[in-house]
């Protein structure tokens, strides 16, 4: 878990993380290739966007600057559903505007849950400053 708080791996996650973006905006600025099942396509707003919102846990390590990505991810999906309408083959959805927002919302919560009962007990600092 020390490995955790090394700042080359949080680098390495900041970098990782950034990726990911660039490839879901991408994913909702393409055409879709398929067809699902009506409004299946909210299930995968949500988990993306939780995904991204929950990963930012592996680099921010205090509660308000988790806040503040969890807001700049829930910023960016908002404004990513609004590009859509600029694509000719797209179209924006308020109702996906809002699942993106709330899968941000839920993957926040849950990495604030992880970083408050595991990742903040574990760094070595504070448990040295315990000793």
């Amino acid at each position: 878990m020390d490995r955790f708080f090394d700042p080359r791996i949080r680098l390495i996650c900041i970098v990782l993380w950034v990726l990911a973006w660039v490839v879901v905006a991408t994913m909702l600025l393409l055409p879709v290739p398929f067809a699902g099942p009506a409004r299946s396509d909210l299930v995968a707003h949500f988990l993306l966007f939780a995904g991204l919102a929950f990963a930012a846990v592996s680099f921010s390590h205090r509660a308000g600057q988790l806040a503040g990505v969890a807001l700049v991810t829930i910023a960016s999906a908002t404004l990513l559903e609004f590009a859509q309408r600029l694509v000719p083959y797209r179209t924006f959805d308020p109702t996906d505007a809002a699942v993106n927002a709330l899968g941000a919302s839920s993957g926040f919560a849950l990495a604030l849950v992880v970083l408050l009962l595991w990742i903040r007990p574990a760094d070595p600092a504070r448990r040295a400053a315990r000793l």
